[in-house]
């Protein structure tokens, strides 16, 4: 059995893992960037309802990522800039297989408490429904809604502000195997990202998707294809004046080649290389065209050791007041070790560079660039089948040409779930 495959990683690790979002997001309050795949198995039929409670502890050096040179005083009226994050949260997850449908109901509801910034305390949660259909042989597809309440992080607001955001995506799409090797896919999709403070509403976004794939379904499971991904975005709450240096709509166009490699029963490559071209409705100036890649290697070492690496160039959603997008570039590393069958140690390692994009330019230093490095230690530990303790510890570092936008920042925390 190799690390992927044996059935303790297959029904705890992924059920749990992933059942865990309560932890991610509050990793998210600690980190900037992070996003994790989501991956359903067919459930046994006794294990289709599946109620959980957690609870985890989250401390953070620096949570609003404030630079060495600005006084903490001065901008949240308080000397420390560290904070201590209680987290409880109730869940449960919903898996029914009949006859050939699939359908996934999860949901949860997070309480969070700060110990030091105490006016983010906020009540978060977590849904989504999602039905994977198919009739006869070559026609399958994806019809579902997801919701979702959490605080962003605060890497490029660096301030004292309210950074509550609902998340809310719902789609729908189907393909068709139109040749053993050939298969068609069309689908539609929307998201929102609504923020509840006032200053934050004028970065509320909505942006309707429609995306073709046609690929190439190799007999050893490999898959070779192309995308073309059409965007019509705006920001309704952006008024437009003589002095606006923020367009409030846009439309994106992304065209890329995709593949999903199975080099050997070892290693896995797959990702994307295109192009991407947004264009402003009203300002010119700020539109961007630049090309896109997101590859990714996996390798299976051992039976105890598997190998991540990837490196991206994505142009997505910016966080802050001043930029629309952000261009980001980098690398990741991490190494998954398990130790035991109950004992999982994972090293993540990032470094990447960001340009934000679409937004005002500063007369000083001209456009925001940010290098960001990161390394963490993460370890899984499941005492018996039904409880995971999982603890994190990672050091982050940000230098931005931007003086005010450099940070140091150390976090570390444990969480324990127990399923019923």
């Amino acid at each position: 059995m190799t690390l992927l495959d044996t059935d303790y990683l297959q029904n705890k690790c992924k059920k749990k893992i992933a059942n865990n979002r309560y932890l991610f997001t509050c990793l998210a309050l600690l980190t900037v960037g992070g996003m994790p795949e989501k991956s359903y198995a067919l459930a046994s039929p006794d294990d289709t309802i599946r109620p959980y409670v957690a609870s985890s502890l989250l401390y953070d050096s620096n949570f609003l990522r404030l630079s060495d040179s600005v006084n903490p005083v001065l901008v949240t009226g308080k000397s420390d800039k560290s904070e201590f994050i209680k987290q409880i949260t109730a869940g449960i997850d919903t898996d029914w297989t009949v006859s050939r449908q699939h359908i996934i109901v999860k949901a949860n509801v997070n309480q969070n408490w700060f110990q030091n910034f105490t006016a983010l305390n906020y009540t978060g949660w977590d849904t989504q429904a999602q039905w994977n259909w198919h009739i006869k042989s070559n026609l399958d597809g994806h019809i579902g809604y997801a919701n979702i309440q959490t605080m962003g992080g605060f890497g490029q607001l660096n301030q004292l502000i309210g950074n509550i955001q609902n998340n809310q995506r719902s789609f729908a799409d189907g393909g068709y195997l139109f040749h053993p090797n050939g298969k068609i896919n069309l689908g539609i999709f929307r998201t929102e990202l609504q923020y509840h403070q006032i200053s934050r509403k004028i970065s509320n976004n909505i942006e309707d998707n429609a995306e073709i794939t046609l690929q190439y379904l190799s007999p050893t499971g490999s898959i070779l294809g192309m995308r073309l991904l059409a965007t019509d975005g705006q920001y309704p709450n952006r008024q437009l004046a003589a002095d606006s240096t923020l367009d409030n709509a846009y439309t994106r166009m992304n065209y890329a080649a995709i593949w999903d490699w199975h080099a050997s029963s070892k290693t896995r490559i797959n990702g994307l290389i295109g192009y991407t071209y947004q264009d402003y409705t009203h300002f010119s100036n700020l539109n961007f065209a630049d090309i896109i890649a997101d590859l990714s290697l996996n390798w299976q070492a051992s039976t105890k050791t598997l190998l991540e690496l990837s490196t991206r160039r994505l142009v997505t959603q910016a966080n802050n007041q001043y930029a629309s997008f952000v261009l980001t570039q980098g690398v990741w590393f991490s190494l998954n070790f398990q130790y035991t069958p109950k004992i999982i140690l994972k090293l993540p390692i990032s470094y990447q560079q960001q340009q934000y994009l679409g937004g005002a330019t500063n007369p000083i230093y001209g456009q925001q660039k940010d290098n960001v490095g990161s390394i963490g230690l993460n370890l899984m530990y499941y005492p018996w089948r039904s409880i995971s303790i999982g603890s994190i510890l990672k050091y982050e570092n940000r230098d931005s040409n931007n003086y005010q936008a450099s940070y140091g920042s150390q976090s570390a925390g444990v969480n324990l779930q127990a399923e019923f």
